[in-house]
């Protein structure tokens, strides 16, 4: 299992996501999981504590930082605007190329 998985909340999918997945992915310790609402622009990132998942963030602005991916942090409206996720995807990309 992976320590990070990111899922697109899509009308058909939502109530496996949250429900099915959601409790697979916590009984096999994945340490993060995010779940990505589209339509309602919104974020929600779960951290496994003690076993179980907790909601540390949901909103639709400012940053999200992961514990899991190391040094990745962007802004959560680059998740839903192409102008902001061209100006997060080149400031990591600038900070990699820095890094080497």
């Amino acid at each position: 299992m992976p320590d990070f998985a990111c899922e697109i909340l899509f009308e058909s999918t939502a109530g496996r996501d949250r429900g099915v997945k959601f409790r697979d992915y916590e009984a096999h310790g994945v340490a993060e999981y995010w779940l990505v609402d589209a339509d309602a622009e919104t974020l929600e990132q779960y951290l496994l504590r003690d076993g179980a998942y907790s909601l540390t963030l949901k909103s639709g602005s400012g940053q999200v930082r992961s514990p899991v991916v190391t040094d990745f942090e962007i802004p959560i409206r680059a998740l839903f605007d192409p102008g902001e996720n061209l100006i997060a995807l080149r400031s990591l990309l600038a900070s990699r190329g820095s890094a080497t």
